[in-house]
Protein backbone atom coordinates (compact mmCIF):
# COMPACT_ATOMS: atom_id res chain seq x y z
CA UNK A 1 0.00 0.00 0.00
CA UNK A 2 1.41 3.33 -0.92
CA UNK A 3 1.47 6.02 1.39
CA UNK A 4 -0.81 8.09 -1.31
CA UNK A 5 -3.76 5.37 -0.70
CA UNK A 6 -2.94 5.21 3.24
CA UNK A 7 -3.71 8.72 3.34
CA UNK A 8 -6.65 8.93 1.35
CA UNK A 9 -8.17 6.19 2.93
CA UNK A 10 -7.25 7.69 6.84
CA UNK A 11 -9.10 10.74 5.13
CA UNK A 12 -12.30 8.64 4.14
CA UNK A 13 -12.32 6.94 7.18
CA UNK A 14 -12.11 10.92 9.41
CA UNK A 15 -15.03 12.03 7.18
CA UNK A 16 -17.55 8.93 7.47
CA UNK A 17 -16.94 9.23 11.02
CA UNK A 18 -17.07 13.30 10.93
CA UNK A 19 -20.49 13.21 9.76
CA UNK A 20 -21.72 11.22 12.23
CA UNK A 21 -20.49 13.57 15.04
CA UNK A 22 -22.09 16.59 13.15
CA UNK A 23 -25.46 15.28 13.51
CA UNK A 24 -25.09 14.57 17.67
CA UNK A 25 -26.32 17.68 19.30
CA UNK A 26 -26.69 14.88 22.85
CA UNK A 27 -23.04 16.93 24.54
CA UNK A 28 -21.91 13.76 26.82
CA UNK A 29 -22.63 11.24 24.32
CA UNK A 30 -20.90 13.32 21.85
CA UNK A 31 -17.69 13.69 23.80
CA UNK A 32 -17.76 9.98 24.80
CA UNK A 33 -18.45 9.33 20.62
CA UNK A 34 -15.35 11.31 19.72
CA UNK A 35 -12.83 9.92 22.14
CA UNK A 36 -13.82 6.37 21.18
CA UNK A 37 -13.21 6.90 17.67
CA UNK A 38 -9.81 8.66 18.56
CA UNK A 39 -8.90 5.54 20.26
CA UNK A 40 -9.93 3.52 17.31
CA UNK A 41 -8.47 5.44 14.54
CA UNK A 42 -5.35 5.74 16.17
CA UNK A 43 -4.95 2.05 18.04
CA UNK A 44 -3.72 3.40 21.31
CA UNK A 45 -3.90 1.74 25.20
CA UNK A 46 -5.56 5.42 26.56
CA UNK A 47 -7.24 8.38 25.04
CA UNK A 48 -8.14 12.08 26.74
CA UNK A 49 -10.11 14.93 25.71
CA UNK A 50 -9.73 17.56 28.02
CA UNK A 51 -12.11 20.71 27.74
CA UNK A 52 -11.07 24.51 28.65
CA UNK A 53 -12.92 26.12 31.42
CA UNK A 54 -12.42 29.86 30.15
CA UNK A 55 -13.48 31.10 33.80
CA UNK A 56 -10.96 29.20 35.69
CA UNK A 57 -8.39 28.85 33.24
CA UNK A 58 -8.57 25.61 33.39
CA UNK A 59 -8.27 21.89 31.27
CA UNK A 60 -10.54 19.62 32.20
CA UNK A 61 -10.88 15.87 31.25
CA UNK A 62 -13.95 15.36 29.97
CA UNK A 63 -13.72 11.85 28.60
CA UNK A 64 -10.76 9.20 29.64
CA UNK A 65 -10.42 6.14 27.87
CA UNK A 66 -7.94 4.27 30.03
CA UNK A 67 -8.11 1.89 33.04
CA UNK A 68 -8.06 3.36 35.98
CA UNK A 69 -7.94 6.92 34.94
CA UNK A 70 -10.04 9.62 37.04
CA UNK A 71 -10.98 13.10 36.57
CA UNK A 72 -8.01 15.34 35.73
CA UNK A 73 -7.59 19.12 36.38
CA UNK A 74 -4.51 20.66 34.35
CA UNK A 75 -3.32 24.22 33.98
CA UNK A 76 -2.91 25.71 30.21
CA UNK A 77 0.92 25.78 31.29
CA UNK A 78 3.97 24.30 30.74
CA UNK A 79 3.56 22.21 34.11
CA UNK A 80 2.29 19.14 31.68
CA UNK A 81 2.37 18.32 27.95
CA UNK A 82 -1.26 18.34 26.84
CA UNK A 83 -1.15 22.43 28.86
CA UNK A 84 1.69 23.36 26.26
CA UNK A 85 0.17 21.96 23.68
CA UNK A 86 -3.07 24.54 24.57
CA UNK A 87 -0.77 27.26 25.28
CA UNK A 88 1.29 26.83 22.61
CA UNK A 89 -1.65 25.50 20.01
CA UNK A 90 0.93 22.88 19.02
CA UNK A 91 0.80 19.00 17.86
CA UNK A 92 3.01 17.37 20.03
CA UNK A 93 4.64 13.78 19.28
CA UNK A 94 6.51 12.57 22.41
CA UNK A 95 8.35 9.46 21.59
CA UNK A 96 9.77 8.57 25.30
CA UNK A 97 7.45 10.68 28.01
CA UNK A 98 9.94 10.34 30.53
CA UNK A 99 12.80 11.39 28.77
CA UNK A 100 14.45 14.84 28.05
CA UNK A 101 11.80 16.95 26.71
CA UNK A 102 13.88 20.33 26.88
CA UNK A 103 14.65 20.22 23.28
CA UNK A 104 10.75 21.39 22.99
CA UNK A 105 11.24 23.88 25.34
CA UNK A 106 13.38 24.05 28.35
CA UNK A 107 10.41 24.30 31.02
CA UNK A 108 8.72 21.86 29.48
CA UNK A 109 8.26 18.41 31.49
CA UNK A 110 5.69 14.95 31.54
CA UNK A 111 3.58 15.45 35.05
CA UNK A 112 4.61 12.45 36.79
CA UNK A 113 2.02 12.55 38.94
CA UNK A 114 -1.00 11.27 36.73
CA UNK A 115 0.72 8.20 36.31
CA UNK A 116 1.89 7.74 39.92
CA UNK A 117 -1.59 8.22 40.93
CA UNK A 118 -3.31 6.29 38.63
CA UNK A 119 -0.81 3.39 38.57
CA UNK A 120 -0.42 3.74 34.69
CA UNK A 121 3.02 4.00 32.61
CA UNK A 122 2.81 6.23 29.85
CA UNK A 123 5.46 5.21 26.96
CA UNK A 124 5.02 7.52 24.25
CA UNK A 125 2.15 11.00 23.48
CA UNK A 126 0.01 12.25 21.21
CA UNK A 127 -1.14 15.63 21.47
CA UNK A 128 -3.30 18.21 19.37
CA UNK A 129 -5.03 21.47 20.46
CA UNK A 130 -8.95 21.49 19.20
CA UNK A 131 -8.86 24.89 17.99
CA UNK A 132 -12.30 26.67 15.96
CA UNK A 133 -12.13 29.88 14.89
CA UNK A 134 -8.98 30.94 16.68
CA UNK A 135 -11.05 29.75 19.59
CA UNK A 136 -9.02 27.06 21.90
CA UNK A 137 -11.76 24.59 23.08
CA UNK A 138 -9.35 21.57 24.25
CA UNK A 139 -7.06 19.14 23.29
CA UNK A 140 -6.60 15.81 22.77
CA UNK A 141 -4.04 13.27 24.38
CA UNK A 142 -3.86 9.78 23.07
CA UNK A 143 -0.82 7.52 24.68
CA UNK A 144 0.62 4.50 23.99
CA UNK A 145 0.42 3.52 20.53
CA UNK A 146 -0.20 -0.03 20.08
CA UNK A 147 2.44 -2.12 18.57
CA UNK A 148 5.01 0.66 17.78
CA UNK A 149 5.50 4.65 17.81
CA UNK A 150 3.64 7.87 16.76
CA UNK A 151 4.28 9.03 13.30
CA UNK A 152 3.56 11.94 11.20
CA UNK A 153 0.11 9.74 9.84
CA UNK A 154 -1.15 9.79 13.50
CA UNK A 155 -0.84 13.07 13.95
CA UNK A 156 -2.50 14.11 10.38
CA UNK A 157 -5.85 11.46 11.11
CA UNK A 158 -5.81 13.30 14.45
CA UNK A 159 -5.53 17.25 13.58
CA UNK A 160 -8.05 16.07 10.47
CA UNK A 161 -10.21 14.58 12.92
CA UNK A 162 -9.97 17.28 15.36
CA UNK A 163 -11.47 19.42 12.49
CA UNK A 164 -14.86 17.96 12.53
CA UNK A 165 -14.63 17.23 16.21
CA UNK A 166 -14.24 20.93 17.39
CA UNK A 167 -16.92 21.66 15.02
CA UNK A 168 -19.36 19.14 16.32
CA UNK A 169 -18.80 20.42 20.70
CA UNK A 170 -19.65 23.75 19.06
CA UNK A 171 -22.78 22.27 17.21
CA UNK A 172 -23.66 20.22 20.33
CA UNK A 173 -23.22 23.47 22.93
CA UNK A 174 -25.21 25.53 21.01
CA UNK A 175 -28.03 23.43 20.47
CA UNK A 176 -28.02 22.82 24.51
CA UNK A 177 -28.36 26.49 24.87
CA UNK A 178 -30.65 26.50 22.53
CA UNK A 179 -32.87 24.27 23.80
CA UNK A 180 -32.11 25.78 27.47
CA UNK A 181 -33.84 29.41 26.44
CA UNK A 182 -37.06 27.35 24.64
CA UNK A 183 -37.36 25.80 27.93
CA UNK A 184 -37.29 28.95 30.01
CA UNK A 185 -39.44 30.52 27.45
CA UNK A 186 -42.41 27.66 28.17
CA UNK A 187 -41.54 28.30 31.89
CA UNK A 188 -43.05 31.67 31.13
CA UNK A 189 -45.18 30.83 29.04
CA UNK A 190 -47.09 28.48 31.61
CA UNK A 191 -46.92 30.94 34.18
CA UNK A 192 -48.80 34.10 32.61
CA UNK A 193 -52.62 34.92 32.79
CA UNK A 194 -53.04 35.66 29.27
CA UNK A 195 -53.45 33.07 26.37
CA UNK A 196 -50.94 31.88 24.52
CA UNK A 197 -50.84 29.63 21.59
CA UNK A 198 -47.64 28.19 19.65
CA UNK A 199 -48.06 26.81 16.31
CA UNK A 200 -45.57 25.93 13.50
CA UNK A 201 -45.05 27.33 9.83
CA UNK A 202 -47.82 24.85 8.42
CA UNK A 203 -50.22 27.06 11.28
CA UNK A 204 -50.51 23.42 13.58
CA UNK A 205 -50.31 23.82 16.94
CA UNK A 206 -46.68 22.80 18.79
CA UNK A 207 -47.81 24.07 22.48
CA UNK A 208 -51.05 25.88 24.37
CA UNK A 209 -50.48 27.13 27.79
CA UNK A 210 -53.54 26.57 30.65
CA UNK A 211 -55.35 29.60 29.37
CA UNK A 212 -55.54 28.61 25.90
CA UNK A 213 -55.96 24.50 26.88
CA UNK A 214 -59.47 26.16 28.82
CA UNK A 215 -60.51 27.31 25.36
CA UNK A 216 -60.26 24.17 23.84
CA UNK A 217 -63.65 22.23 22.53
CA UNK A 218 -65.11 19.77 25.20
CA UNK A 219 -63.54 16.82 25.84
CA UNK A 220 -60.06 18.20 24.00
CA UNK A 221 -57.25 17.63 25.64
CA UNK A 222 -53.75 19.27 25.06
CA UNK A 223 -52.06 15.87 23.66
CA UNK A 224 -54.76 15.47 21.26
CA UNK A 225 -55.06 19.42 19.88
CA UNK A 226 -51.29 19.28 19.19
CA UNK A 227 -50.88 18.68 15.33
CA UNK A 228 -54.36 20.09 14.63
CA UNK A 229 -55.20 23.39 12.75
CA UNK A 230 -54.76 26.05 14.69
CA UNK A 231 -58.46 27.11 12.71
CA UNK A 232 -60.04 24.00 13.24
CA UNK A 233 -59.75 24.42 17.05
CA UNK A 234 -59.56 28.11 17.53
CA UNK A 235 -62.20 29.05 14.40
CA UNK A 236 -62.87 32.33 15.51
CA UNK A 237 -59.41 33.33 14.84
CA UNK A 238 -59.44 32.57 11.14
CA UNK A 239 -59.75 36.26 10.66
CA UNK A 240 -56.12 36.68 12.17
CA UNK A 241 -54.35 34.51 10.18
CA UNK A 242 -53.05 36.53 7.04
CA UNK A 243 -51.63 38.93 9.18
CA UNK A 244 -50.17 35.54 11.19
CA UNK A 245 -48.80 34.48 7.69
CA UNK A 246 -47.21 37.98 6.99
CA UNK A 247 -45.39 37.94 10.65
CA UNK A 248 -44.21 34.42 9.61
CA UNK A 249 -43.11 35.26 6.33
CA UNK A 250 -41.46 38.47 7.59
Amino acid sequence: MTDTTRVIQSLERVIRLGEKLLTNFDVEDLLVQIVNNIKELLQVEGATLYLVDPVEKLMISQVILSDRMEEIVLKIDMTSIAGFAALTRRSLIIPDAYGDLSKIHPDLHFNKSVDESNKFHTRNILTHPLVVNDDLIGVFQVVNKIGGEFGEEDERILRNFSVFAGIGILNARLMMKVLEEQANVRDVIEHIDEKVIIQDREGRIEHLNKPAIEELPAGMTLAAAIGKKLTDLFPHYAGLMGEINKLVEH
